[in-house]
């Protein structure tokens, strides 16, 4: 598997071969807004699937690193691939429902899960 790290203060992200993990931590404002957009709204590799988004160190989110967010969204499912939130701070779902927006972005705990596994019958004991 391919991957490559690049971390700036709030914003890191690994590129693997079919998507992008980007972690974010720590108050999210203006001085992120920079990192934000060359991470979540660059242009993506044709065989990047999912743009997983781990908001779970937020501390603290700006409106303008907030519209981004929802705009990697919308760039993502237009090249493509998913957008999906896979954890999230107490602040950063705080701000989500302050701005009436705390259902509106898509989070992997909604996919379905996989199918269950075949269940394997116990091998018999032989009687005798």
């Amino acid at each position: 598997m391919t991957a490559a790290t690049i971390d700036t203060a709030a914003v890191t992200s690994t590129r693997m071969a079919d998507g992008l993990l980007v972690q974010l931590s720590g108050d999210l404002g203006i001085e992120q807004v920079s990192s934000l957009r060359s991470t979540l709204l660059s242009p993506l590799p044709t065989e990047c699937r999912d743009v997983v988004v781990d908001a779970g160190d937020v501390t603290d989110v700006d409106f303008d690193a907030l519209a981004i967010v929802f705009a990697a969204w919308a760039w993502a499912e237009e090249q493509g691939a998913r957008f999906l939130l896979s954890r999230t701070s107490a602040e950063f779902d705080a701000v989500l429902a302050d701005n009436g927006v705390a259902e509106d972005l898509p989070r992997l705990a909604e996919l379905p899960s996989a199918p269950g596994a075949p269940v394997i019958p116990l091998q018999r004991v032989a009687v005798g």
